[in-house]
């Protein structure tokens, strides 16, 4: 986290036990309020301040523009706070700064494990980093529960530090930052409450979260989602079959995925298996955005025989599909329309994961290009390819990957994008269960499966909405890790869990070297269905 080196000068307010300030990030400058054209507004559980003008640069200048801090008691200890204002140019953020804390700095995004705030502060986001805007914060003795209620994905930061300047110098802050979508940028800014707790006990203030996300995004229950067809609430095993390898390396054909899905069918009901095919299309990532059914894997007549043979056992099918990477080198994607690209507000390009691929050690994959599913153009191209595909071939469910990815896009909302072709596909695709990967909570709504996240712990509270699978680079006996960059990571299968569906992943050579393990995985998720 970066910092100015002198006071910016920000008036403090008293607010039912807070320190409060309040500030405006425009596209051009950092503004806080002029303590001479201030007023405040007292009730009995609320207080209201009233700025007539900006300041900015350290109060040593002026700005026209207002701001309005609302702070409501909303009784046992909690307090709400929500900024209206405008600014002489488009704003950004608006923040809410709470002020003068203990030092000795602790946070947790579940409320049970704290990890002290380093001397350089910490900063969460969401919906990148936190899967929905909530955390808890220790100062000295104190606790707090911060989140935010908003009905939109806008993003949200908590900055954690210890003030470097000024009066509060070596005093513990929090900033509660609000930042508008982009396409919506404007001379006005209106904030969704912020709610500070001061007395809730983690698990109640988390039911209280979640209750208003569940209201905000229309959340089900995994048993009543209209999204999720009947025959994927009996799944109990996630078969990965890894096709192609970024460097061309046939992992499994189409012939060697049919076997190995027989030998899974005879020792476990088959209408209890989904079957995950990364690299099906091809070079991993490299035939991204354009997919067919691989020529050296066995082209159409091959996948065709796998689809039919699933069918026939069973067995269901989900592909792989980009949500929102393509190979721009590909030809179909040289022309393609340069705003549905990924950006920051600003412009600066998003260029999401860079795996090592073809072990230059560079990380340099240029060729990549992250497009926005808000767009309509991309979104009707993908959709248009899962549709064909789907229509020709067969399969019934489909997994959108890295759909964990969100940017403020100033073209096109990007959870709009997801919501959007969630719909489309469903409607296009009887029977259809669409998975995704990793979650925050608005995504909830969009996909009933997702691939679990190997860097992070989903929240328990999401098992009531969606259930999960191991990662693509989990579950072979081996650790070997197929398509996935990793190459060896975790050996074994993995094992059941609540929401979490059994993985075992094959590549080429696994059912050869590791049949008595996979029969003693297969065995066990069997027995949990007995």
């Amino acid at each position: 986290m970066h910092f100015a080196s002198f006071d910016l000068g920000d008036p403090v307010f008293e607010c039912f036990g807070l320190r409060v300030s309040a500030q405006l990030v425009t596209i051009e400058n950092l503004y806080g309020v002029d303590p001479d054209r201030v007023r405040i507004e007292r009730a009995e559980r609320r207080v209201r301040v009233v700025a007539g003008g900006l300041r900015c640069a350290g109060g040593q200048q002026s700005a026209a523009g207002s701001l309005e801090l609302d702070v409501e008691d909303a009784g046992g200890d909690c307090v709400r706070l929500r900024v209206r204002a405008s600014a002489p140019a488009k704003l950004r953020c608006a923040k809410v700064l709470l002020r003068d804390l203990d030092p000795a700095l602790a946070v947790s995004a579940d409320g049970a494990s704290f990890t002290a705030v380093a001397d350089h502060g910490e900063l969460f986001g969401y919906p990148m980093r936190l899967p929905t805007p909530l955390l808890w914060l220790r100062a000295g003795d104190a606790l707090l529960a911060l989140r935010a209620e908003d009905a939109r994905v806008r993003e949200k930061r908590f900055a954690l530090y210890r003030e470097r300047v000024g009066d509060f110098a070596g005093r513990g802050a929090v900033e509660l930052i609000h930042e508008e979508e982009a396409p919506r940028f404007a001379t006005s800014i209106e904030t969704p409450d912020f709610v500070v707790d001061r007395g809730g006990e983690p698990r109640a203030t988390e039911a209280e979260h979640i209750a208003f996300v569940e209201r905000a995004f229309g959340l089900q229950p995994f048993a009543e989602r209209r999204d999720v067809p009947a025959w994927a609430r009996d799944l109990s095993l996630v078969v990965v079959l890894h096709g192609m390898h970024w460097t061309g390396r046939a992992l499994l054909d189409y012939d060697a995925m049919l076997e190995v899905l027989r030998f899974v069918a005879a020792r476990i009901e088959p209408r209890r298996v989904l079957a995950y095919l990364p690299g099906w299309e091809g070079r991993y990532y490299w035939q991204y955005g354009e997919y067919r059914a691989e020529p050296q894997l066995g082209g159409d007549a091959g996948f065709a025989k796998l689809c039919d043979g699933a069918r026939a056992l069973g067995i269901h099918l989900m592909p792989m599909f980009g949500a929102n990477c393509v190979n721009a080198w590909l030809p179909r994607f040289r022309d393609f329309d340069p705003r549905a690209r990924l950006k920051s507000a600003t412009g600066n390009r998003f260029h999401g994961n860079t795996p090592d691929w073809d072990l230059s050690r560079a990380h340099d994959t240029g060729w990549q290009a992250w497009l926005n599913p808000g767009h309509p153009g991309w979104r009707d191209e993908l959709a248009g390819q899962i549709e064909s595909l789907a229509t020709r071939f067969g399969f019934d469910a489909v997994f959108l990957d890295t759909t964990e990815i969100w940017v403020n896009d100033p073209d096109h909302a990007v959870f709009d994008g997801y919501r959007a072709l969630a719909e489309r596909l469903h409607a296009a695709i009887p029977n259809l269960l669409l998975a995704g990967e990793y979650d925050y909570d608005a995504l909830l709504a969009c996909f009933g499966l997702f691939q679990r996240a190997w860097w992070t712990h989903s929240p328990a509270f999401t098992q009531r909405y969606v259930r999960r699978f191991a990662h693509l680079c989990e579950g072979e006996p081996e650790g070997r890790t197929g398509v996935h960059e990793f190459g060896v990571w975790k050996a074994g299968a993995i094992a059941a869990a609540p929401g979490l569906l059994a993985t075992i992943a094959f590549q080429d050579g696994t059912l050869a070297r590791s049949r008595a393990a996979i029969e003693a995985a297969i065995a066990q998720a069997a027995r949990r269905d007995e």
